[in-house]
């Protein structure tokens, strides 16, 4: 050859096999490994067998098995983590509510005492009112 990339061709004849070497899809030269499988232990013959049908639906199985159980851990751990939050707060609230009940038994105990107090110095009148009056919101109770 010249350098070019295509032979020259005679007038006289077809091309020489040797001229067609660099453009033919049959080359001697072709190694094994210019295009290497991605399975390089695979034995699966250009037709495949039962038992590679079998292996590819028990894989595909497998992974679509495993898919499921890593979908199933993740909604596992985000019930986890909403059940974690919830918890949080309503022990938040519960220490919220405890504290307003402790705050309204103070508040009850005194208003109480100082009820105890005017009642003392109640003249007998205002007493009597207002026993009337506890008694008759006691009577619609």
């Amino acid at each position: 050859m010249n350098g070019h990339a295509f032979p020259r061709y005679h007038d006289h004849g077809a091309p020489r096999v040797e001229d067609l070497a660099p453009i033919s899809p049959l080359q001697p030269h072709y190694s094994g490994t210019a295009f290497p499988t991605p399975y390089p232990d695979s034995t699966a013959s250009s037709a495949p067998s039962e038992d590679a049908i079998i292996a590819d639906v028990e894989e595909d199985k497998r992974k679509r098995n495993q898919a499921a159980s890593a979908r199933f851990r993740q909604k596992k751990k985000q019930r986890e983590q909403q059940m974690m939050e919830q918890t949080r707060e309503i022990q938040e609230k519960n220490k919220r509510l405890e504290l307003e009940m402790e705050t309204l038994k103070r508040e009850n105990t005194f208003l109480k005492k100082l009820l105890v107090e005017k009642i003392d110095n109640m003249s007998p009148e205002d007493r009597a009112l207002l026993l009337k009056t506890t008694d008759g919101a006691k009577e619609k109770e």
